[in-house]
């Protein structure tokens, strides 16, 4: 069964994201083996020179090591390309029978590095907070393999 897999920096605190993302969780079950993979994030000292370029490099080397071999990849970006929801579906489609499974990487507060990855997919013109851009890209997911199948969640 393909994996999807969403490595994320540090853990989801909000309550009402987590029950969001459980909520997505369990219904892409039906459609491949989802999983959350969380990194530590690392202390940000604001007032130090370089510390957030520190962070950001940090959690860029973190999330690296946890991607998956022979997984097709995309990175959440804010300068990545847009999609509707059906020209992701398409996407994932591709990804789906070209590839064992996708790792989707998204950062925390400070952002990321660019990343060698196969897709920079923006979420859109607005700045979201790391957690709720976690339930955002599971509801994408779930949306996209609903269009794939028919389902009519998409409607």
């Amino acid at each position: 069964m393909f994996t999807v897999r969403l490595l994320t920096v540090s853990p989801t605190r909000r309550g009402f994201i987590r029950e969001g993302l459980d909520f997505y969780a369990e219904r892409l079950h039906r459609f491949c083996n989802f999983q959350l993979v969380e990194v530590k994030e690392a202390p940000l000292r604001e007032k130090e020179k370089g510390a957030v370029e520190w962070a950001r490099r940090r959690a860029t080397v973190s999330l690296a090591a946890k991607r998956s071999e022979g997984f097709a990849s995309i990175q959440i970006d804010p300068r990545g390309r847009q999609f509707s929801s059906e020209e992701f579906a398409e996407w994932l489609d591709w990804a789906r029978q070209t590839k064992p499974g996708l790792d989707f990487i998204l950062g925390g507060a400070v952002g990321l590095e660019p990343m060698k990855v196969d897709l920079r997919l923006s979420l859109g013109p607005w700045t979201l907070p790391h957690e709720l851009a976690r339930l955002v890209v599971l509801e994408g997911v779930y949306r996209a393999f609903t269009i794939l199948t028919g389902h009519p969640y998409h409607k």
